[in-house]
């Protein structure tokens, strides 16, 4: 391998020249843009590292259309690249995909593939990478009559072109690119044996560990699979790769590779997250390891007493010892992932305070559309964390999970953003990483001309239509030249450390992530205790324990929006869009979780399956947040957690509690402003403004206050959720405590004909009826209510959260299903639940009324 310049800056050591270390832009979804890269480049210089793969699954002509020739403004700008990762000391490796429908066997193909990478070598690239990875491995029949495997099919076309262009620096990519997929072992494999054999010696073979996302990667599987390729393999690393789960994102450290592994390997490209400024601390981190062991000295003699030596080594170096004594003998202590942490967030802080604005394609026009997830084993009460008795439990539940998603619309990352249609920064397919095969039809025969501008300029980023969404272009009018944030409101060191610990790794979550997770299930598993207090009027010492750890709990809640809000207000206009989708629903599900508490506190193995690397990252859907979210009882009510982020961002903050005596007046106020069908009905009861209220709201209020939940904002109360756990004693309550009194205080009217509609509720009252038909009770016997001001909010997440909240109170004592009474002429209120998951009751279930219907939903 030929030798790297090394770097300039005399304060930064250089790599070795022989190691290549730095970024492969590998992910599935909308790829960075033109000046994401150039400033990918410099970052990369000041942190030391070498080397840039472009190999964006999802742009035009990497993958889909790698056939076409690129345009004159295309060429340019790829130029432009190439030099400046030149004048940033970084070798461009141009990677292209050709797998998904070539034809080994047609000699128009390699000479497509020949001209393809001769126009780019003309642009100044001096590197290049073929991959074979996620495509399908069954041969066409001219190809089964030509090569006697898919192996040598592959070697050959490859073997080829390299040679055709003379030999420059080379990577290939696989199709067996781990452990899991060599068939049936590493060892064995005829496909991989037959790659090391047969592959030029010149060209390096990528590799991503025993697994697609590898928890670990251990000196022992990298001497086996050297053995077999019969060169030391470059990682492609996707250890902080997310592109398989939208909820996901990891910004903690690198880790779990020991920096004794330098030596044995060629090299380690990471393929990052999807989000371009996530990635400081990804990159700020393997650049500090790469850096531990530049010396190259492999450590045989250590690792022949114990095969397992690199496993031990993870593990120490996850504790910063706090004396020399700490460090276990025979371990040096070169590179630790913690301490690595720290100097990362240190100088990632000041980029938060860079003045950068989002290019228009570079906002998204829609943010994470969660699928729902599974809930496969709520918590018992008193029980220690749930165990996992299957796999199938974690996320998906069958193996529809691992058939490749149709895919996204390709898109041209190499044309000025004022020309190219916006995309979805967070757009990330639902299929496992690295195993995405998407159907196009491509002839196969080349055009060996380059295309047109107005042809080639295939834009979108995402052929999927998301619930919600606006396809709009949205605008971003912070103005950052005259942004000032004042001293209070800058973000910290602690901040960052909290989101760091809330999106960490993919087989770890954080330290006070970890907390919150204990916290809460200690708060629920303990909940009891707060009603045995009030049964006995007094306080126990597990009392006092629980209300003091409910406080905290809270406290870092609070915490969260705080940092929430200070992200809001960063100048880096393009770093808060990339976190902001992830935050917001972090912030939200923990809004939702500390409601669920305090409502606990006013009435009463899956852990180590995710610590110990053995599943791919992808069984554990939804991160930090996908763990809050099955710890809710509420496992039939997934689709609640689909949001979508509101865009532009936005600072407005709300808050779901339980309801409060001095609530009332707020309460009745939203109840008169939406009764009309959603809409204000003040000048419907003039001279009764409480009537309405009285009529729809004041029943729970008073007689199922315990299932009664509010949402506020800085103004104060907005909205309501309210229920009563048990229709048919809720009703025969609300006949002997309530009607009664609403008897008294609204005398009968004389009249009997043209009544106003303040005299028709009057009417009602005297002439109370109910009739739940039994068959309806036994399947939803929960009534409900919900309203909101529809001119105080603009997420569309906070009803789905408000009810969230109370079917988690209502399915944690018994409840299997909710009803909802609406008039017949409410369209806007049928639309408002069904969006809620309600649907109408069947005929047999309805009420004997002609005005109101049922809508019901299942918990």
């Amino acid at each position: 391998m030929r030798e790297v310049k090394n770097h300039l800056d005399s304060d930064i050591n250089s790599l070795n020249g022989n190691f290549l270390c730095g970024v492969v832009e590998g992910f599935y979804g909308r790829p960075w843009t033109i000046d994401q890269r150039r400033d990918l480049f410099r970052k990369m210089d000041r942190m030391g590292l070498n080397t840039y793969m472009y190999a964006p699954k999802d742009d035009y002509k990497h993958r889909a259309y790698w056939r076409e020739l690129y345009s004159v403004e295309e060429a340019e700008h790829l130029t432009n690249l190439i030099e400046a990762a030149k004048e940033n000391n970084i070798t461009f490796y141009y990677a292209i995909s050709p797998g998904l429908d070539i034809t080994f066997s047609n000699t128009k193909e390699a000479a497509c593939l020949k001209r393809k990478l001769e126009q780019v070598a003309a642009f100044g690239c001096t590197a290049f990478a073929i991959l074979f990875d996620d495509i399908e491995t069954e041969m066409c029949p001219a190809d089964k009559e030509l090569f006697q495997s898919f192996a040598h099919a592959q070697v050959h076309v490859t073997n080829e072109v390299y040679q055709h262009l003379n030999q420059p620096g080379f990577l290939f990519c696989p199709t067996e690119y781990c452990g899991t997929r060599a068939m049936p072992t590493v060892a064995s494999s005829e496909y991989l044996n037959t790659v090391g054999s047969k592959l030029l010696p010149g060209i390096d073979i990528m590799w991503t560990g025993p697994r697609v996302v590898s928890k670990h990667i251990t000196i022992q599987s990298i001497e086996e699979v050297t053995k077999v390729l019969q060169r030391p393999p470059v990682i492609w690393d996707n250890y902080h790769a997310n592109d398989y789960d939208q909820k996901r994102l990891f910004l903690g450290p690198y880790d779990g590779r020991s920096t004794d592994l330098v030596p044995y390997l060629h090299g380690v490209l990471t393929n990052p997250n999807c989000e371009f400024e996530a990635n400081f601390i990804p990159l700020h981190t393997i650049a500090q390891w790469s850096k531990s062991n530049m010396d190259g000295v492999r450590k045989d003699v250590v690792l022949s007493e114990s095969p397992t030596v690199s496993d031990i080594r993870l593990e120490t170096e996850n504790i910063q010892p706090c004396s020399e004594e700490d460090i276990p003998p025979k371990y040096d202590n070169r590179y630790q992932p913690k301490v690595a942490l720290k100097a990362a967030i240190i100088d990632w802080l000041p980029e938060f305070y860079t003045k950068r604005n989002v290019a228009p394609c570079n906002m998204p026009a829609k943010c994470l559309n969660i699928p729902p997830l599974a809930n496969p084993c709520p918590p018992v009460p008193g029980e220690d964390l749930p165990p996992i008795t299957n796999m199938n439990q974690l996320g998906q539940i069958d193996g529809s999970y691992m058939q490749p998603a149709p895919s996204l619309l390709p898109v041209n990352s190499l044309v000025e953003p004022s020309s190219a249609v916006p995309g979805d920064s967070s757009d990330k397919g639902d299929s496992e990483p690295m195993d995405y095969i998407p159907t196009v039809g491509i002839a196969p025969d080349c055009d060996m001309e380059p295309k047109s501008d107005a042809d080639s300029n295939l834009d979108g980023a995402s052929g999927r239509t998301l619930e919600g969404a606006d396809n709009t272009m949205q605008v971003d009018t912070c103005d950052t030249d005259n942004m000032e944030v004042p001293e209070k409101d800058r973000l910290t060191y602690e901040d960052i450390s909290l989101l760091v610990d809330l999106f960490y790794l993919p087989f770890e979550h954080g330290q006070q992530a970890v907390h919150l997770l204990t916290e809460f299930h200690w708060l629920k598993a303990n909940s009891g205790c707060m009603t045995e207090s009030k049964k006995k009027n007094g306080h126990s010492p597990l009392v006092e324990e629980w209300e003091t750890r409910s406080k905290k709990f809270n406290e870092t809640v609070e915490a969260v929006k705080v940092l929430a809000e200070k992200l809001f207000k960063i100048p880096n206009r393009s770093l808060l869009y990339d976190l902001y989708p992830y935050m917001w629903d972090m912030r939200g599900i923990l809004c939702l979780l500390n409601s669920f508490i305090k409502w606990l506190g006013c009435n009463k193995a899956y852990r180590d399956a995710f610590m110990c690397g053995d599943q791919e990252p992808w069984m554990f859907r939804g991160g930090l947040a996908g763990e809050f979210q099955r710890m809710l009882p509420i496992d039939g009510a997934h689709d609640l957690f689909h949001h979508v982020a509101p865009v532009p961002p936005s600072q407005k903050m709300f808050t779901i509690r339980p309801y409060l005596p001095s609530d009332e007046a707020a309460v009745y106020e939203v109840c008169r402003k939406t009764c009309d069908d959603g809409l204000d009905g003040t000048e419907v009861f003039p001279g009764q403004p409480d009537l309405i209220g009285d009529k729809l709201v004041g029943g729970f209020i008073n007689l199922s206050p315990e299932y009664c939940f509010v949402v506020e904002d800085e103004q104060g109360v907005f909205g309501y959720v309210l229920a009563a756990l048990d229709a048919k004693s809720f009703y025969k309550k609300l006949e002997v405590a309530w009607i009664s009194e609403l008897c008294t205080k609204y005398p009968l009217s004389d009249k009997v004909d043209n009544l106003t509609p303040a005299e028709e509720i009057i009417s009602s009252f005297h002439n109370f009826k109910t009739n739940l038909p039994n068959t309806l009770y036994e399947n939803f016997p929960t009534i409900l209510k919900m309203d909101i001001l529809p001119d105080r909010v603009d997420d569309s997440s906070v009803a789905k959260r408000m009810l969230a909240c109370v079917l988690s109170a209502l399915k944690a004592n018994g409840s299997i299903g909710a009803h909802c009474e609406v008039n017949v002429g409410d369209r806007q209120m049928v639309e408002f639940y069904a969006k809620l998951g309600f649907v109408e009751a069947p005929s047999s279930d309805q009420l004997l009324s002609e005005d109101t219907f049922l809508l019901v939903r299942r918990i």
